[in-house]
C-alpha cells in the first residue's frame, strides 16, 4: 500500500502545503462565495447556516481537488455537523459563542 499525504512536523510540508493549497482557498472564497472560511495547513472549516449549502459545497470542493489538484477529502474526516456540536479545529474544540482548549492525555 502507498501512503498518501505529507509528512507531519516538517516545516517544508507545511510551506508546500500553504502554496498548493492556495488554488482552494481561491476557488471557495471567491467562486463558491463562502463568507466564513478557514483554513490551517491542510484542514480547513466551511461555516453556512443551511446543511444543504454545505453539502452542496463539499461535492463541489471534492470535485476541484480531484480535478484540478489531484486530492481528495478524506471520506471519514470530512463532515458537515452542527455548529451546536462543536468543531475540532487546530487544537480547540469550537462552539458558536466559546472555545475550549482540547485535552490530550500525555
Amino acid at each position: 500500500m502507498q501512503n498518501k499525504g505529507m509528512p507531519l512536523g516538517n516545516l517544508t510540508s507545511q510551506f508546500f502545503a500553504n502554496i498548493y493549497l492556495n488554488e482552494l482557498d481561491y476557488f471557495v472564497k471567491h467562486k463558491l462565495k463562502a463568507k466564513y472560511y478557514i483554513r490551517y495547513v491542510d484542514d480547513f472549516v466551511i461555516l453556512h447556516q443551511s446543511r444543504e449549502q454545505l453539502e452542496t459545497w463539499k461535492t463541489q470542493i471534492n470535485l476541484f481537488l480531484i480535478n484540478e489538484l489531484k486530492l481528495e477529502l478524506h471520506p471519514d474526516k470530512s463532515r458537515v455537523i452542527p455548529l451546536s456540536r462543536g468543531i475540532d479545529f487546530v487544537g480547540f474544540r469550537n462552539f458558536y459563542h466559546f472555545r475550549l482548549l482540547r485535552r490530550y492525555p500525555f
